[in-house]
């Protein structure tokens, strides 16, 4: 067994202070990039558990090294998100670590899943071919914010877990 990996069970109880964590970081965010608040801060389409620990969410067996929330957006021409303004927080839930990382969607996507968040996100992430999109569907989404995301299973991966060993 992998000492580095966490293998307790994650619940959908483990996923509030995932949640608390992300939404403190959305105001944090914003509060150190003053100059995007404008333009992102009221544009927040969801916030998601994914990589790892969310697969990790559906099957226990492989394991959380860290946790991976990333924020989606709608996309303000006025503004680019910067992809690499990632945070990292070293102690995190259960001793592991928490990686912040931020993607704009597109907002004619955006605005055409105005109400299903979900959809939004999914319709980015499965109509663009990037690597970073084709590693975040390699393993599990899954919904922390807004409430109608909250535990809800958006994606369960293209990886066989079972068989790879995580």
């Amino acid at each position: 067994m992998n000492t580095d990996r966490l293998f307790e069970p994650l619940t959908e109880s483990d996923l509030q202070p995932l949640r608390e964590i992300a939404l403190a970081e959305h105001s944090a965010f914003f509060a150190r990039n003053p100059y995007l608040e404008a333009a992102y801060a009221g544009h927040l389409i969801g916030i998601c558990l994914c990589q790892g620990a969310a697969s990790h969410y559906l099957d226990p067996r492989i394991g959380v090294k860290d946790f991976d929330i990333w924020f989606f957006y709608r996309e303000d021409p006025r503004a680019r998100i910067p992809h690499r303004a990632r945070k990292r927080v070293p102690d995190g839930p259960k001793g592991r670590p928490i990686d912040f990382l931020r993607r704009a969607i597109p907002a004619p996507e955006a605005e055409r899943y105005a109400d299903d968040p979900a959809g939004a996100i999914m319709a980015y992430l499965l109509q663009r071919d990037t690597a970073t999109k084709r590693a975040l569907l390699q393993k599990a989404v899954v919904g922390l914010a807004p409430d109608a995301l909250f535990g809800r299973i958006l994606w369960r991966g293209t990886e066989d877990h079972a068989a790879s060993g995580g």
